[in-house]
């Protein structure tokens, strides 16, 4: 009897900032992978991938554009991940404001603690940066959010 293969737990992380099209742009394309491994004899029998959005508090919230997402389960829900994606954010004048979410921020420090490897797409790395595991590292941005990225 084949083995399943194994899941690869994404949680994808969405705050009132997020950008909605690279959110769920990496929600659909990790999540039909599973459905291409089936036309596809190439993909089969290889890591799945499942991935949620996750936020501070489950249910509805707005994005950067005003675009609903739907957070399927709080940070408070998820005590494992094997990845963590901070997806792109957009704020005014690109100034981010460290210290809005620090629920968020200990909780991607407890995922790393736990295995779990974190990443972002772009300017996520803004959130990413507050828990303190890039101090000391290279890490790129977006041209807008330069300035900032350098004074916090």
């Amino acid at each position: 009897m084949k083995a399943e293969p194994k899941k690869v737990r994404v949680c994808l992380v969405a705050i009132p900032e997020v950008m909605a099209s690279t959110l769920m742009g990496l929600y659909d394309v990790l999540n039909s992978f599973n459905l291409l491994s089936t036309y596809s004899d190439g993909l089969a029998g290889r890591a799945q991938f499942k991935a949620e959005i996750v936020a501070a508090k489950a249910g509805s919230l707005s994005s950067a554009s005003g675009v609903p997402v739907q957070a399927q389960r709080s940070i408070k829900q998820i005590d494992s991940a094997d990845v963590v994606i901070v997806p792109s954010i957009l704020v005014e004048r690109g100034e981010w404001q460290q210290g809005r979410y620090p629920a968020i921020v200990k909780w991607l420090a407890e995922m790393h603690a736990r295995g779990a490897q974190l990443c972002s797409t772009c300017s996520g790395v803004l959130l990413l940066a507050e828990t303190g595991l890039l101090d000391g590292k290279d890490a790129t941005v977006h041209w807008m959010y330069a300035q900032t990225f350098r004074r916090n």
